[in-house]
């Protein structure tokens, strides 16, 4: 996070843009809940057909992570999840929930100590009976205050849930218990061995407790959002792999009955980069279909590239061009119940941005493409989400239309300035 948070392409060899189909899909803006000072959205659809959006409120140093769900055209009241004077509000990596049949879980970050990037991820769990969330747990047992987030979930059976996220116990200098568990009991027989960021995944029962934990890789790219899925064989994770050559390309871990898959790339890029650009893939599955969407800008040629499966992952086919030249990617992805796939990124010239759809058919066609909103470049802006129940598609993002009052630098963390607001779209195709 701290090498290269927000890539600058200075140089761009060519532009090139999908060309608008007659659009004959619906765009309109839902009424919601959320009110001003928010930012940060999330949506998720439960297997009853239910949208679940989550946001995060700051006013001063406090912020507040609500959560609303959209039934029968109408949304729920806005509630509180939970909130804190100690949280690490970060544009890239942020807060949502994972839904069960009975349970949900959700998760922010809160720093552990001092340092700018010392924060952990909790998490809280909500039980459907008593219709109240748990105290809220650290994730990760390791002890070590260092980097932890960019956080995926995906429901499981009998209300568990599976949570993966990236963890930078491993980059700091520990003293390190040679044969003790990992994570546990580091103050002996000094190892002052520096490594870099791993992906940790653990599964985790409705009361909060883990029931198993594994790391999926030993390097992996610093701050890109991993994404996971439910394939008709079991889970899987997407994430942005790191070489020690630099190559930071797309790859996927699968859980088999054997146990985590050994990663594989999506497709071999060879995006070579000295730093992380903080654009992670994602990754839907449905009825045997499996697509993913990323970003890569190999060259300096900024590109939105999906690639499709149809053995849950094992094996992906070329990629499919989606968006090239002005873009920053951004990217989010569903599979709609007729098995068209819709892909959500940012077309991009200069500081402004548009947040388009395209719609493609199960072989990988493109059927149409459309503008939901005007957007912004800006980190403030954040990052797209969509999901869908039926062929519906439902959009959030952060709307910066609004004059901002108090003009904050543009880093990675910070308050969310007065202005903006999150908003949510529903397009029917």
């Amino acid at each position: 996070m701290r090498s290269l948070p927000h890539l600058l392409f200075a140089t761009i060899i060519f532009s090139f843009t999908i060309a608008p189909l007659a659009e004959a899909a619906d765009v309109q803006i839902l009424q919601t809940p959320v009110g001003q000072q928010t930012s940060l959205s999330r949506l998720t659809t439960d297997n009853a057909g239910k949208v679940h959006l989550s946001w995060v409120q700051s006013s001063g140093k406090v912020s507040k992570l609500y959560r609303s769900y959209f039934a029968d055209n109408t949304w729920s009241d806005a509630s509180l999840i939970s909130s804190g004077d100690d949280w690490f509000v970060n544009w890239a990596d942020f807060p949502f929930l994972s839904v069960n049949d009975t349970s949900m879980a959700a998760h922010w970050l809160q720093k552990s100590s001092q340092g700018t990037y010392n924060y952990d991820v909790k998490a809280t769990f909500y039980n459907g009976a008593t219709q109240h969330w748990s105290t809220p747990v650290t994730i990760h047992k390791d002890g070590v205050s260092a980097e932890h987030g960019f956080v995926s979930m995906a429901p499981l059976t009998d209300d568990r849930t599976l949570i993966t996220w990236l963890d930078g116990r491993n980059t700091v200098k520990q003293e390190n218990t040679e044969g003790q568990a990992e994570g546990h009991d580091m103050h002996q027989n000094m190892d002052h061995t520096m490594s870099g960021m791993t992906l940790r995944a653990g599964i985790f029962k409705a009361d909060g407790s883990t029931e198993k934990e594994w790391e999926l890789d030993g390097l992996v790219c610093d701050c890109c959002q991993t994404s996971s899925a439910m394939t008709e064989s079991g889970p899987v994770v997407v994430y942005r792999n790191r070489t020690e050559a630099e190559i930071r390309d797309v790859y996927i871990t699968r859980m088999t009955d054997s146990g985590w898959s050994a990663p594989m790339s999506v497709h071999d890029d060879n995006w070579k980069i000295a730093g992380c650009p903080v654009n992670g893939p994602s990754i839907a599955s449905r009825n045997g279909l499996t697509a993913v969407v990323w970003f890569v800008a190999k060259d300096d040629l900024p590109t939105v590239n999906m690639a499709l499966s149809t053995d849950d992952g094992k094996r992906f086919g070329a990629p499919i061009i989606v968006a090239q030249g002005s873009t920053n990617g951004r990217v989010s992805i569903t599979i709609l119940a007729s098995g068209d796939i819709v892909v959500s990124w940012l077309e991009t010239e200069g500081k402004a941005a548009q947040l388009k759809l395209a719609r493609y058919d199960p072989q990988g066609d493109l059927k149409e493409s459309l503008v939901v909103a005007e957007t912004s470049t800006s980190r403030r802006s954040g990052f797209p989400v969509i999901t869908s129940v039926g062929d519906d598609v439902y959009v959030t993002w952060t709307d910066l239309s609004n004059k901002v009052v108090n003009k904050v630098a543009n880093d990675a963390s910070g308050p969310v300035t007065k202005g903006s607001r999150v908003k949510v779209a529903k397009v029917q195709f």
